[in-house]
């Protein structure tokens, strides 16, 4: 193995790595904000129990009900409409692709590092190219931008992390 095709391996364990890290913190962000948005139905829920069991005038029950139903029904569209489970299963999902691919880079390098060929490399950039087409949902731009700044000296970053216009345009270097 050449020192150019080691390097290329170590840029994409590398690639792997950084990846692995937005997908698990993206899916972490994700289950907050659910956790977070199922508390509301968790207690509507509850005091709607708890009112069916102890109001007895019809029309306050009626009007009650009907509050809470509606407190429900737009909870559960905005969780809808903002997709908070496919990006929880979405994220889960490129965690395990990104970090499967990154132990099977590591593995081979310490324990089989003679037998790496040229072969094993394009299939490394393949899978990463497979795992890198199959995403639909962008990682959240917090979780990028602290992910940017804390290994922009020390690893090699996707393209994910490159800067956007709007980071240009914040930083007053266009868009004046």
């Amino acid at each position: 193995m050449t020192e150019e095709q080691l390097n290329l391996l170590k840029k994409y364990r590398e690639l792997t790595y950084i990846n692995s890290l937005l997908a698990e913190q993206s899916y972490n962000y994700y289950v907050f904000i659910k956790n977070l948005v199922n508390i509301p139905l968790i207690i509507v829920n509850s005091a709607m129990v708890v009112i069916n069991a102890t109001i007895t005038d019809e029309q306050l029950l009626k009007i009650l009900n009907i509050i809470l139903n509606s407190s429900t029904g737009l909870i559960l569209s905005l969780i809808s409409n903002f997709k908070i489970y496919e990006s929880i299963q979405s994220f889960h999902q490129l965690y395990i692709k990104f970090n499967k691919l990154n132990h099977l880079i590591d593995s081979k390098m310490c324990n089989e590092p003679d037998n790496i060929t040229p072969d094993f490399i394009n299939t490394v950039i393949s899978h990463y190219d497979g795992i890198i087409d199959t995403i639909e949902i962008t990682f959240p731009n917090h979780i990028k931008k602290r992910i940017k700044n804390e290994y922009k000296d020390i690893q090699t970053l996707p393209t994910s992390l490159s800067v956007s216009i709007v980071e240009v345009c914040d930083t007053n270097r266009c868009c004046k």
